[in-house]
């Protein structure tokens, strides 16, 4: 092989693009010349050789490296990566056998550690850096007795396998942090190697004549102990047919995880808590789990069975479950939200991990090649992580799986709570949801008159009756969540003393609140009565009908008018560019309480405005709805929302009139 001086010398020679342009016109003007002719020849063949060579080279080279040995002695690849991979798992598992117990937030930041070990070594081998991979090597390569030329084409090839070892080793070792293991322990593999079956398996033989017990002193091997202590009747009795042992776990017929998961949310259908075998239904609850929390235990079983797989109920280990809740942490938030998926989600979370690690390798190499500072390169990356599942929203699917294990252990299925261990005690939570960025809801802010210049608020609407435009601004000025909007009645609107309010209530069946502390009487504002809600409600009640909006469907999962108008909403905003992940319709409410908390109302007025459950002694046991209308009144004015952009849909019309408005006041007072 020609020296690096050499192949730069011919390097610098002229290519043969140059020779085929200039060949023939020195043989033009040169032809009488034999000497020149035969030195241009040599040299256009020395070139046509060397370049020969090189694709020889390059082609061994590829060859070589496709067997895995590329040109290094043969083997030696091989015994470095061995050994180092033997060091680092016996030194892991050495620390992890002598360490002493730790708790569960120490094991969490152990596993946290290793994913982090792993994200970095992806980026190396992405950007081809293989300085994370130069110690291992040389402690490897000592240890065998060996010295490697670092710098070389042969090390360059070592250490970019040996970073993909080390990944492969960080994997490893996230899994026995947490009690997995890819095959037994060697002592257990040693046990069964030298024992042997003593009798068919399965069949049990009955004895007739006592058992003398061993010794303490007794040297006889586990087989030869276990046919001592059989009486010689009992070795030549004929057998009993045979009668398997069960554990207790299948007592009962065997069933799948899925299946597990159907029975417990057919049980809670019926109003059954699912704690007992025998329980009582209260139809009210069933209907109640229905409309706020099957969906949920629906996407936490389709979340577990997709990671788990669906397996008999009886094999599931709580390896199973630690394995799972570590992976559906790094699900991507919006999971679930096309109907066109058909990756499982392992295949997901890869996904989503590699599509992140190369948008912030492309974003650092950017910024750092322009000269950008540490501070905002960091900050770019930062810009780059794509949102996870929410530490609640993780937490919510450990809560039903947990539920789903309890009832499993109620109905003689399972032995042991598997979940145990697993879920989050409420004080590591806590710290959880301290660490997690802050990605909370926000309130509309000036957002809102953005959405109030948008069509539906500027007169462009079908129906004058719209919830497009009424639903925000009730929500808005009263704090009232989307369903009691939604589901409002004519009868709900109400007038007393001359003060026109909503009557918060389940006055029908089809109504629901969230709590008894739901149930109040909101004083409307003016902000509303002078945009034309009281000419809208006349209006309804001219029609005849019972809802004040008639035509709102239902969604067919939890059977709630909020949640076909959220999915409305959502295009509605996106549509004319007033869409944020963080601001949604119950957005309105929280807006309805910062405004509150900047006008300095009292917090027992805003939990009685909103219909929060009562905390205090006072509120709880004595009521907290004695204040009257009119000061009520006077606490939601407080509320300051601009409106003077908004177009009212009666502006133009005359369908209501005064007259209407004051009879629909006196039938409210007769009311």
């Amino acid at each position: 092989m020609r020296s690096r001086k050499t192949c730069q010398h011919l390097e610098r020679r002229p290519s043969s693009f140059y020779w085929r342009r200039r060949v023939p016109e020195i043989f033009s003007r040169n032809v009488s010349n034999p000497v020149l002719v035969f030195s241009l020849r040599t040299d256009v063949f020395r070139e046509a050789e060397v370049v020969a060579r090189r694709l020889t080279w390059l082609s061994n080279l590829a060859f070589d490296y496709a067997k895995g040995v590329a040109d290094m002695e043969t083997g030696l690849m091989e015994r470095v990566l061995s050994e180092m991979v033997r060091f680092e798992i016996a030194a892991s598992d050495y620390a992890r056998s002598i360490a002493p117990e730790r708790t569960r937030v120490e094991a969490q930041m152990a596993f946290q550690r290793e994913q982090a070990l792993q994200e970095t070594l992806r980026e190396a081998l992405y950007l081809g850096n293989r300085e994370a991979a130069r110690e291992p090597i040389r402690t490897a390569a000592d240890r065998l007795g060996v010295r490697i030329a670092e710098k070389t084409n042969d090390w360059m090839i070592l250490a970019y396998e040996a970073t993909r070892v080390l990944l492969d080793l960080s994997r490893e070792r996230a899994q026995r942090e947490q009690g997995i293991y890819s095959q037994p322990s060697r002592f257990f593999q040693a046990a069964m190697t030298a024992a042997e079956p003593t009798a068919p398996v399965g069949c049990h033989f009955q004895s007739t004549i006592p058992v003398t017990p061993a010794t303490p002193s007794s040297t006889i091997t586990a087989p030869a102990t276990a046919m001592a202590l059989t009486p010689p009747a009992a070795q030549t009795a004929a057998p009993i047919p045979c009668q398997p042992e069960t554990r207790a776990s299948e007592q009962q017929a065997a069933i799948t995880l899925s299946e597990a998961f159907d029975r417990y949310g057919k049980t809670r259908l019926e109003g059954k808590p699912g704690k007992e075998v025998d329980e009582v239904a209260v139809l009210s609850k069933g209907d109640s789990y229905r409309r706020n929390s099957f969906a949920n235990l629906q996407s936490t079983a389709k979340l577990i069975i997709d990671v788990i797989g669906d397996k008999p109920v009886s094999d599931l280990q709580r390896a199973d479950f630690t394995s799972a809740f570590s992976l559906i942490q790094k699900v991507p938030a919006n999971h679930g939200k096309s109907s066109s998926e058909t990756r499982s989600i392992r295949e997901i979370v890869e996904a989503t991990d590699l599509i992140e690690q190369r948008n912030k390798a492309r974003v650092h190499a950017d910024l750092k090649k322009s000269g950008a500072s540490h501070g905002n390169i960091e900050a770019a990356e930062h810009q780059e992580i794509i949102p996870r599942l929410r530490v609640n929203t993780v937490y919510r699917h450990m809560q039903d799986t947990q539920r789903v294990l309890r009832y499993l252990i109620a109905h003689g299925h399972l032995t042991e709570n598997h979940m145990k261990g697993v879920i989050w005690p409420k004080a590591q939570l806590k710290r959880l949801e301290i660490l997690q960025e802050d990605n909370s809801r926000k309130i509309w802010g000036d957002d809102l008159p953005k959405l109030f210049r948008t069509p539906v608020f500027q007169g462009r609407m079908e129906d004058i009756g719209d919830p497009m435009f009424w639903s925000p601004l009730i929500a808005v000025h009263h704090g009232m969540r989307e369903e009691e909007v939604l589901q409002l009645r004519v009868a709900d609107i109400a007038c007393e003393n001359g003060i026109d309010f909503f009557d918060i209530k389940v006055g029908a069946k089809w109504q629901h609140l969230k709590s008894e502390a739901a149930t109040r009487q909101i004083p409307i504002h003016s902000n509303l009565i002078a945009l034309g809600f009281l000419d809208f409600v006349a209006m309804r009640q001219r029609e005849g009908e019972d809802r004040l909006f008639p035509h709102q469907t239902r969604g067919k999962n939890r059977n709630t008018l909020s949640e076909n108008f959220t999915k409305d909403f959502t295009r509605y905003r996106k549509a004319h560019g007033v869409y944020s992940e963080r601001i949604d319709f119950h957005s309105f409410r929280t807006q309805f309480n910062v405004e509150h908390i900047r006008a300095r109302t009292d917090g027992e007025l805003r939990h009685i405005l909103m219909g929060h459950e009562m905390e205090t002694v006072n509120l709880k046991h004595y009521g907290g709805d004695g204040h009257d209308l009119t000061y009520l009144q006077e606490i939601v004015e407080r509320v300051n929302i601009d409106v003077s952009m908004i177009k009212s849909p009666f502006s133009s019309v005359t369908a209501a009139k005064a007259a209407d408005i004051e009879s629909t006041r006196k039938r409210l007072r007769i009311v």
